[in-house]
């Protein structure tokens, strides 16, 4: 109840104002053209209703295409605060090398031997 008395006395002001101190119709034209399309000049608004409006299929390419660049921004955003908050905790991320022992090294090698080995048997068996 208050702000409603608030919003009325000032829009009676502003009607007063405006009224006293208007010197010309396209002052008053280009400001309630403005009101009226969201601050978004009208001719560009035309040209989007010419484009895309007229038609159902052309406002639901409108819709898709709006969701699909919306949906890859927020995604590559999210993805983004994800990998710096959990930078070193991910797979990707991992320093790989912290991990390696020596033994694993000494493993290799006595694999690479029994390879080697079973290479010359097999080599034998076939003369």
């Amino acid at each position: 109840m208050i702000f409603s008395s608030i919003a009325r006395n000032s829009a009676r002001s502003a009607r007063s104002r405006f009224a006293a101190g208007s010197s010309s119709t396209a002052a008053a034209t280009t400001i309630a053209t403005r009101s009226a399309s969201g601050g978004v000049p009208a001719p560009l608004l035309h040209q989007w209703y010419n484009i895309f409006g007229k038609s159902t299929i052309g406002y639901a390419t409108w819709l898709v295409a709006g969701i699909v660049v919306a949906e890859g921004i927020t995604g590559s955003f999210s993805d983004m605060v994800w990998n710096t908050v959990n930078n070193g905790r991910t797979y990707e991320t991992i320093d790989w090398s912290k991990f390696k022992t020596d033994d694993d090294d000494e493993d290799e090698d006595d694999d690479d031997d029994e390879e080697e080995e079973e290479e010359e048997e097999d080599e034998d068996d076939d003369e």
